[in-house]
Protein backbone atom coordinates (compact mmCIF):
# COMPACT_ATOMS: atom_id res chain seq x y z
CA UNK A 1 0.00 0.00 0.00
CA UNK A 2 1.64 3.03 -1.59
CA UNK A 3 1.32 6.39 0.38
CA UNK A 4 -0.39 9.19 -1.57
CA UNK A 5 1.92 12.36 -1.46
CA UNK A 6 -0.49 14.69 -2.29
CA UNK A 7 -2.69 13.59 0.77
CA UNK A 8 0.40 14.02 2.82
CA UNK A 9 0.67 17.75 1.60
CA UNK A 10 4.71 16.73 -0.31
CA UNK A 11 5.03 18.10 -3.05
CA UNK A 12 5.64 15.43 -5.84
CA UNK A 13 8.60 17.81 -6.99
CA UNK A 14 10.44 17.48 -3.54
CA UNK A 15 9.92 13.70 -3.83
CA UNK A 16 11.68 13.66 -6.94
CA UNK A 17 13.93 15.83 -5.58
CA UNK A 18 14.35 13.46 -2.31
CA UNK A 19 14.85 10.35 -4.65
CA UNK A 20 18.14 12.02 -6.57
CA UNK A 21 19.43 13.05 -3.88
CA UNK A 22 21.36 9.36 -3.00
CA UNK A 23 22.57 9.42 -6.52
CA UNK A 24 24.30 12.86 -6.17
CA UNK A 25 26.47 11.81 -3.27
CA UNK A 26 27.18 8.80 -4.62
CA UNK A 27 29.08 10.47 -7.70
CA UNK A 28 30.94 12.85 -5.23
CA UNK A 29 33.87 10.49 -5.06
CA UNK A 30 33.74 10.37 -8.50
CA UNK A 31 33.81 13.64 -9.02
CA UNK A 32 36.71 14.19 -6.27
CA UNK A 33 38.83 11.05 -8.31
CA UNK A 34 37.92 13.43 -11.75
CA UNK A 35 39.16 16.17 -9.75
CA UNK A 36 42.42 14.79 -8.58
CA UNK A 37 43.50 13.15 -12.50
CA UNK A 38 42.56 16.82 -13.30
CA UNK A 39 44.85 18.00 -11.38
CA UNK A 40 47.64 15.68 -12.40
CA UNK A 41 46.91 16.35 -15.91
CA UNK A 42 47.63 20.17 -14.65
CA UNK A 43 50.57 19.34 -13.00
CA UNK A 44 51.82 17.94 -15.62
CA UNK A 45 51.56 20.26 -18.18
CA UNK A 46 53.13 22.85 -15.49
CA UNK A 47 56.37 20.10 -14.73
CA UNK A 48 56.85 20.92 -18.85
CA UNK A 49 56.45 23.86 -19.11
CA UNK A 50 58.92 24.51 -16.56
CA UNK A 51 61.33 22.13 -17.89
CA UNK A 52 61.11 23.93 -21.17
CA UNK A 53 62.38 26.53 -19.31
CA UNK A 54 65.27 25.14 -17.64
CA UNK A 55 68.52 23.52 -19.30
CA UNK A 56 70.13 20.91 -16.75
CA UNK A 57 72.13 17.61 -17.08
CA UNK A 58 69.15 15.48 -16.03
CA UNK A 59 67.07 17.03 -18.77
CA UNK A 60 66.03 14.06 -20.90
CA UNK A 61 65.59 11.44 -17.94
CA UNK A 62 63.20 14.00 -16.61
CA UNK A 63 61.52 14.76 -19.95
CA UNK A 64 61.07 10.70 -19.95
CA UNK A 65 59.65 10.29 -16.84
CA UNK A 66 57.21 13.36 -17.47
CA UNK A 67 56.21 11.33 -20.97
CA UNK A 68 55.72 8.40 -19.03
CA UNK A 69 53.54 10.22 -16.50
CA UNK A 70 51.31 12.00 -18.99
CA UNK A 71 50.76 8.40 -20.57
CA UNK A 72 49.49 6.61 -17.05
CA UNK A 73 47.06 10.46 -16.66
CA UNK A 74 45.61 9.57 -20.02
CA UNK A 75 45.05 5.49 -18.96
CA UNK A 76 44.04 6.59 -15.98
CA UNK A 77 41.60 8.92 -17.58
CA UNK A 78 40.34 6.23 -20.12
CA UNK A 79 39.75 3.70 -17.37
CA UNK A 80 38.05 6.56 -15.31
CA UNK A 81 35.81 7.07 -18.63
CA UNK A 82 35.12 3.15 -18.79
CA UNK A 83 34.05 2.43 -15.38
CA UNK A 84 31.51 5.34 -15.79
CA UNK A 85 29.60 3.57 -18.45
CA UNK A 86 29.58 0.08 -16.51
CA UNK A 87 27.07 -0.72 -14.30
CA UNK A 88 27.60 -2.04 -10.25
CA UNK A 89 29.52 -4.14 -8.61
CA UNK A 90 31.63 -3.96 -11.73
CA UNK A 91 32.02 -0.01 -11.47
CA UNK A 92 32.80 0.37 -7.96
CA UNK A 93 35.40 -2.10 -8.54
CA UNK A 94 37.05 -0.46 -11.60
CA UNK A 95 36.74 3.08 -9.95
CA UNK A 96 38.87 1.55 -7.21
CA UNK A 97 41.44 0.30 -9.87
CA UNK A 98 41.68 4.09 -11.04
CA UNK A 99 41.56 5.36 -7.31
CA UNK A 100 44.57 3.09 -6.36
CA UNK A 101 46.06 4.44 -9.66
CA UNK A 102 45.87 7.95 -9.27
CA UNK A 103 46.97 7.22 -5.67
CA UNK A 104 50.59 5.49 -7.72
CA UNK A 105 51.08 8.40 -9.71
CA UNK A 106 50.60 11.18 -7.03
CA UNK A 107 53.33 9.14 -5.40
CA UNK A 108 55.09 9.36 -8.51
CA UNK A 109 54.65 12.86 -8.65
CA UNK A 110 55.92 13.13 -4.76
CA UNK A 111 58.89 11.06 -5.10
CA UNK A 112 60.19 11.95 -8.62
CA UNK A 113 59.51 15.88 -8.94
CA UNK A 114 59.23 16.52 -5.23
CA UNK A 115 56.00 17.93 -5.82
CA UNK A 116 53.57 16.80 -2.97
CA UNK A 117 49.77 16.28 -4.40
CA UNK A 118 47.32 17.62 -1.25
Amino acid sequence: MGLDRSVAGIPQAAVRSQNRSPQLNASAPENELENRIRNLERLANSLEAALDRESFSGKPRALALLNDLRLKIKASWNRFRVAKLLSEPARESMLSKVRDSVHDLEGIVASHFGVEMT
